[in-house]
């Protein structure tokens, strides 16, 4: 059961628990400018494991636990600390050096967490025994788990420490048959915490003793050891060296190889303790999962990378806490890991609100619904709209999810080239990450819209949020009213100084999954005579790209790669009405099809050369690898 500060400040010897304080013209070219909601850089991370031998004696233990403190880093982990008397020597020295300590009175006290708290203050934690004492073998083993918030940016760290059974292991092998189940539960259990902290916390470490030497098991990969148990989901970011002696590395340092928000700079083994085991450790540059800017799926990449966008959108979920809100405007959902999100955060106390389209439900729109309830007086309900959210006569296409916090980052917005589904893996897909509060306004007005459910009149379909502008559908049929010509027009081809312009000429980037009809003929037509007149044009073309706007495209020479793109994309880099050096892209578009005109949608122009570069890149390898 996870332990808020007060029942710590009860129940726990720890530090002061304190909790933190909760903390149609072309669109302007934004300036390169700190987003006031983002959250702030990190500085880099250090942290250390190292086992204290229970019967060093109180001088040689409090030396080693004092060097530890005052040398090794921002947190860490210790073990075997099983004397009372070295327990509360470690409680005088964090107070007397401002550290704060999680150590449980009753179960877990062995395992010490420690953290400087000019840094951090704790926000919870809890203790898991994985199993009992038997005489003459092993002592009780658990787990401790604690989360941080860093006061300078509010973001969350979480740290696991443990210690294993002994003599279990030699060498990396199943050595002792009666001990060995007990080191193989603990490593299931283990990677059951991580799973747990990980769908909660943006930067994940675990350290601890475990008494399997890994550079033997790293070739071994015994059943039910580390490297089998755990190597799919952590990196041993351990330097191989002995910890133990020169050949024997017990002391463990564990990130999530995917998305655990911290990469490693540098780690060491530390020589000169008292204690038979030399400390490692560990120096992270934390990273900004939701930073500014496209993040990208790849498809014919690793199962984490085909699974980004989604995993993403369903940590950010993840990361808000309670009393938050998050709000999902999106087509269709079936996508697991984003469901079971949704569902969890609406269970700890954020408000979930979701609004769909029409259609057949999914198993996961089912289990939504019964989990949020319908209820729009409620914190959190579900709402599937009767046809379109705003009146339109096609589908809805919009996919955005609003979080007001997660970790660090407030106002947090996530603007989708897709809907949240499974099949999404298999396509070039992104979603656009933005905390800047009149983006997160503006979406939040939108919503309130979407969930009228009604027939929108409002005769304002672009809407200026700072520099970006939002394009909002259903809108009239025809030339004249159509984004994507209107988006057009200002695009010069020759002279241009952009990002990627040294030959002087405009680029211009497409990545469409669905364009066909009279409208789609008239992009095409356009995009044709840009490139009569110099500009570099280039596109993408996904699976319901018809054929008639292949062989216009052939006709005007504008070079094309089939891929499995689920983007209606637009980028342009280079001359833009009045700027040489311009540099926009627009994104959470609907298809580029008759019917889109009149289907409820949102495109975002986000004006900024840094958030182009980015979309240029996803570019370049949607066109070498689809």
């Amino acid at each position: 059961m996870r332990l808020m500060g007060s029942a710590l400040a009860a129940g726990l010897a720890v530090g002061v628990l304190v909790a933190p304080a909760e903390v149609p013209s072309a669109p302007p070219i934004g300036r390169d400018l700190r987003l006031a909601a983002a959250a702030p850089a990190s500085p880099t991370y250090t942290t250390f494991t190292l086992n204290i031998r229970h019967d060093l004696g109180k001088r040689k233990a409090r030396q080693d636990m004092r060097k530890a403190l005052t040398t090794l880093g921002d947190a860490g982990g210790f073990q075997e600390m099983s004397d009372l008397v070295d327990r509360q020597t470690l409680m005088r020295l964090c107070k007397d050096l401002d550290w704060g300590w999680y150590m449980p009175k009753d179960e877990g006290q062995e395992i010490p967490i420690v953290w400087d708290r000019s840094r951090f203050r704790i926000i919870d934690g809890h203790t898991v025994k994985v199993h009992g004492p038997e005489e003459g073998v092993t002592p009780s083993r658990y787990i401790n788990v604690v989360r941080l918030r860093e006061q300078a940016t509010g973001k969350v760290f979480g740290f696991i420490n443990t210690h294993t059974i002994a003599q279990a292991s030699y060498d990396a092998q199943a050595t002792d048959m009666h001990r060995i189940p007990r080191l193989r539960k603990h490593f299931r259990m283990l990677r059951r915490e991580i799973l747990a902290l990980f769908a909660s916390t943006e930067h994940v470490f675990v350290s601890g003793d475990l008494n399997v030497n890994y550079l033997a098991d790293r070739k071994r990969r015994v059943k039910g050891l580390p490297t089998d148990e755990l190597g799919d989901l952590v990196s041993f970011d351990m330097p191989l060296q002995g910890s133990r002696g020169p050949t024997s590395l017990l002391d463990y340092g564990m990130t999530v190889k995917d998305g655990s928000g911290l990469e490693l700079a540098h780690s060491r083994i530390v020589h000169g303790w008292n204690s038979d085991h030399d400390a490692v450790q560990l120096t992270y540059r934390p990273v900004d999962l939701f930073r500014t800017g496209p993040l990208f799926n790849r498809p014919v990449s690793s199962i984490a990378d085909r699974h980004r966008v989604l995993n993403r959108v369903a940590r950010a979920i993840d990361d808000a806490e309670p009393g938050g809100l998050v709000r999902v405007i999106s087509s269709r959902i079936d996508d697991d890991a984003v469901t079971t999100a949704l569902v969890r955060a609406a269970a700890e106390g954020v408000d979930v609100r979701v609004v769909l389209g029409d259609g057949t439900a999914t198993g996961a729109e089912k289990r939504l619904e019964a989990a949020l309830g319908t209820d729009r007086k409620a914190g959190s309900w579900f709402h599937r709209c009767s046809g379109t959210c705003l009146g339109g006569a096609g589908k809805q296409q919009a996919n955005v999810v609003l979080v007001s916090r997660a970790g660090g980052t407030t106002d947090l917005t996530l603007v989708g080239s897709g809907p949240l589904v499974r099949n999404e893996a298999g396509r070039w897909t992104d979603a656009f990450r933005v905390s800047t509060s009149s983006v997160y306004d503006g979406y939040a007005r939108l919503f309130t819209r979407y969930a009228a459910d009604g027939t929108d009149t409002s005769p304002r379909r672009v809407l200026a949020w700072g520099a970006f502008k939002a394009q909002l559908y259903p809108v009239p049929s025809g030339r004249r009213h159509d984004p994507v010509l209107k988006a057009l027009a200002p695009v010069g081809c020759r002279n241009a100084r952009g990002l990627r312009t040294d030959d002087g000429r405009t680029n211009v980037r497409i990545a469409v999954q669905a364009w066909s009809g009279e409208r789609g003929r008239l992009i095409a037509e356009r995009l044709g005579v840009l490139q009569d007149r110099g500009c570099d044009v280039a596109a993408v073309l996904g699976p319901k790209v018809l054929g008639g706007i292949r062989r216009q495209l052939a006709r005007a020479h504008i070079p094309t790669r089939d891929a499995a793109t689920g983007q209606n994309l637009l980028v342009v880099d280079g001359r833009y009405g009045k700027l040489a050096g311009g540099h926009v892209a627009w994104t959470g578009a609907p298809g580029w099809t008759d019917q889109s005109l009149v289907s409820d949608g949102i495109t975002l122009a986000v004006p900024y050369k840094e958030t182009v570069r980015g979309y240029l890149d996803g570019f370049t390898r949607a066109w070498r690898n689809g």
